[in-house]
């Protein structure tokens, strides 16, 4: 024989050893439901932890007890679960994903609220774009930390599903008996009809009847959408994030129409008339600057610390001889392209519904075209450039300023001057003030340029070789109060030396000055030291270069929105119906904010005890910024005609 394997042997060696015996798909069914509610709930605890920090008792109780909201956001991501699990056909799989994700979305919700006091939202999905501004915000060590625990976290939860894989096989479809194999093919099917449409019922969470806020609001829950922070930690992070889901603008107020829109503009055709009168000023030779400076704010008067001298000793100067005041933020440490949209457009954010956190990534881009002032002032025959020292992408302001009808747009690559000061990483105040002065310089035509600064956004942490002297807040914190207020000081020095250039230049320029909120650097104890609308007040001012023009004028908390209509009164201009409208609103109700309205003293007040007048022209003026932002815009081309250019 050729083979010394006897034929005996051979055929004993050409047997397959006998497969494991099949699981009972039942049982396997069984230990996946009781695993995938597991996972949902841990995950569900990671992403409260998030929310918390710690967790407070006041916070835990409305969590686990009143509100029951963890346990509705581990049923939602037990959906989520399942709906992964039909798909991938992996439970393993499907957790060690939702874990990863939430601890992901813990870790950025944590560094949010500490920089910004606010949660992570759905629009934030648009900074993933720009991945160096959110490196930016936190310091390296962190950044790796938080990448080691992330990559541990998702080895570990691999791991774990491969030892959740051996002990509890999952039975290869091919070995399944038929009958077995219709049972698990027709099961995913079904879970992932039936999590599909859960999950399309939680993206259009504010739609009316939806499921799964009905849940939410089973007992009694308060969706507190003037503190977003307090929201989420009352109602659940994934209560408080699909609260802010995408959202219509703004519900259609009642009665508006074709007809209503030509009532409200032949009342504000009136107030016009009314204020033109008297007004013997113009602005159609003269320079228009609307200059946001990044987190400028007056730390003197805030309490907890003591500064060894005045940061913007000379701003304060300026502005007790010229209009001046203060303005009420939308947010605290964040906001910026909130306070510029209200600015340009005369649209108050608190007028919106409060999941519109951000009109220049929600709204704006979406339209063809948007009412501003960019419209409105080249209609008056001024060329408007857009100046912004950072990258094009933040806020998606390149489309957002296209819409508005920007004829330039110069940022960070453009800009004529990158000059820094000491380790700041941020183009100077002085830099972006010159690059104004080359605008005007350069153009015959009036200019209406609206600047955007960043030399004083966060982290201001080692900024400056110099440090203004602090005492009180803490070790810590006296150091970082300190590098703020001296990236204060430089520019208030440059400011007052571009505003002296301005001055003695040949051109006419108006210039509208101010702060868009205060930076998140302050610890516990200022913040509790300083109540009320304290963290939300920031300096502005309206100067002009123009002798005898600039005359003290104390004005009480003020929103953005009504920035415009005081530009014009200060230089005695008339105003078109709209300003109008929005200069008559201001002298009832001088701030507006989600949830909260001062009247025309700067005085909170409900706007159930409005006055029967204020409360008409808040009306009125709701029914305009819902006919120009998302209506049919009936009365644009009466009350704001060029407002679309």
């Amino acid at each position: 024989m050729p083979s010394s394997v006897l034929p005996d042997d051979r055929a004993a060696a050409e047997v397959a050893p006998e497969p494991a015996a099949l699981p009972p798909v039942g049982a396997v069914l069984r230990r996946g439901l009781v695993a995938s509610i597991q996972g949902a709930a841990i995950a569900a605890l990671v992403l409260e932890i998030g929310t918390l920090g710690i967790f407070m008792p006041r916070w835990f109780k409305d969590l686990f007890f009143d509100s029951g909201a963890f346990y509705l956001d581990t049923l939602v991501l037990w959906v989520l679960i399942g709906f992964l699990w039909a798909v991938l056909g992996r439970l393993s799989w499907s957790i060690a994903l939702v874990l990863t994700t939430a601890v992901v979305a813990a870790i950025a919700n944590l560094v949010k609220m500490q920089y910004r006091e606010e949660p992570i939202y759905p629009s934030d999905k648009d900074f993933l774009s720009e991945p160096g501004f959110l490196t930016s915000l936190v310091s390296p060590v962190l950044l790796v930390v938080a990448g080691v625990l992330v990559v541990a976290i998702l080895v570990g939860a691999l791991r774990l599903s491969a030892r959740y894989d051996k002990r509890f096989p999952r039975p290869p479809l091919r070995r399944l008996s038929r009958r077995d194999l219709v049972t698990v093919l027709g099961l995913r099917l079904a879970v992932g009809l039936v999590t599909t449409l859960l999950l399309v019922q939680a993206a259009h969470f504010n739609q009316p009847g939806n499921v799964w806020r009905g849940l939410y609001e089973l007992r009694g829950n308060d969706w507190r959408y003037w503190n977003q922070k307090t929201n989420y930690r009352s109602n659940g992070f994934v209560g408080g994030f699909l609260f802010n889901m995408p959202v219509k603008a703004m519900a259609t107020p009642k009665g508006y129409d074709e007809q209503t829109m030509s009532e409200v503009a032949d009342r504000a055709t009136a107030l016009a008339e009314r204020i033109n009168a008297g007004r013997k000023g113009s602005l159609d030779d003269v320079n228009v600057v609307l200059v946001l400076s990044e987190s400028f704010t007056d730390p003197t008067e805030l309490k907890g610390f003591e500064l060894d001298h005045d940061p913007i000793a000379r701003t304060r100067a300026r502005m007790a001889t010229t209009t001046s005041g203060h303005m009420l933020a939308q947010m605290y440490g964040g906001g910026t392209a909130n306070m510029e949209f209200e600015t340009l457009t005369g649209q108050s954010l608190g007028l919106f519904r409060p999941q519109m956190m951000s009109p220049y990534q929600m709204l704006v881009p979406g339209l063809a075209d948007y009412p501003s002032a960019v419209g409105w002032f080249r209609g008056q025959g001024h060329d408007a450039i857009a100046v912004h020292p950072y990258r094009v992408g933040m806020y998606k302001r390149e489309q957002v300023y296209d819409r508005f009808g920007f004829q330039s747009f110069i940022h960070d690559t453009t800009i004529s001057e990158t000059d820094t000061i000491d380790d700041n990483p941020y183009i100077s105040d002085k830099s972006a003030f010159d690059e104004v002065l080359h605008q005007i310089d350069a153009h015959e035509r009036p200019l209406m340029v609206n600047l955007v600064t960043m030399q004083n956004h966060i982290p201001v942490d080692g900024n400056y070789d110099d440090p203004v002297k602090v005492r009180g807040a803490g070790k810590g914190q006296d150091k970082r109060i300190g590098q703020y207020a001296r990236g204060l000081e430089h520019t208030d020095e440059a400011l007052a030396s571009f505003l002296d250039d301005l001055a003695k230049g040949p051109e006419k320029t108006i210039v509208l000055f101010y702060g868009d909120h205060l930076p998140g650097i302050y610890g516990s104890s200022v913040k509790h030291a300083n109540d009320g609308l304290s963290l939300y007040r920031t300096p502005f001012f309206i100067w002009s270069s123009q002798p005898g023009h600039n005359v003290p004028r104390q004005l009480p908390t003020t929103s953005p929105a009504f920035f415009l209509p005081l530009l014009y009164a200060a230089a005695d201009a008339p105003v078109p119906p709209y300003l109008a409208l929005l200069d008559e609103v201001h002298r009832h109700v001088s701030a507006i904010q989600q949830g909260r309205l001062l009247d025309g003293s700067g005085e909170l007040v409900k706007e159930s005890d409005l006055d029967a007048q204020s409360a008409q022209l808040l009306a009125d003026m709701r029914l305009v910024q819902f006919d120009f932002s998302i209506g049919r815009r009936f009365a644009l081309d009466r009350m704001w005609p060029g407002a679309v250019s």
